[in-house]
């Protein structure tokens, strides 16, 4: 047998427990030899590519687990009750928030008029209702 078929073998040996063990050592040893890497530290550059076959190898047994593919363990699993998990208490919901106001597309510009002797302090402007009629004021 090849080195590949033997350690699929180990692997489909395992309990759950011990393959979810095994994954998260691998996913840190990758993490570590990237790290080395990068810092220049590492002599075999194939590592990386090894850890991560070793990885997929392990997610591909633990699929059949789930897929029930490998009933024996399948029935382990099942025997054994999954640790509970305390579901957060989920906040209410607010209110969704109001409709935005629609904006017309042409937003009337503000023109200043001439003052008149009465209001001689306030300046007041007037709103032109179109183009036309901003034309006409600015004249």
């Amino acid at each position: 047998m090849t080195k590949q078929t033997e350690t699929l073998n180990e692997l489909r040996r395992m309990t759950v427990v011990e393959l979810d063990d095994h994954l998260s050592k691998q996913r840190r040893r990758l993490f570590e030899v990237r790290f080395q890497q990068a810092t220049g530290q590492v002599e075999n550059h194939r590592q990386v590519r090894e850890i991560r076959h070793e990885i997929a190898r392990a997610m591909t047994v633990k699929i059949e687990i789930e897929r029930g593919l490998r009933p024996a363990l399948v029935e382990q699993a099942a025997a054994r009750p999954a640790p509970a998990k305390p579901k957060p208490a989920r906040a209410p919901r607010a209110a969704k928030p109001a409709a935005r106001l629609e904006v017309p597309a042409v937003v009337p510009a503000a023109v200043p008029v001439a003052e008149s002797s009465e209001s001689a302090q306030e300046p007041t402007h007037e709103v032109a209702e179109t183009v036309d009629a901003q034309e006409d004021v600015d004249e």
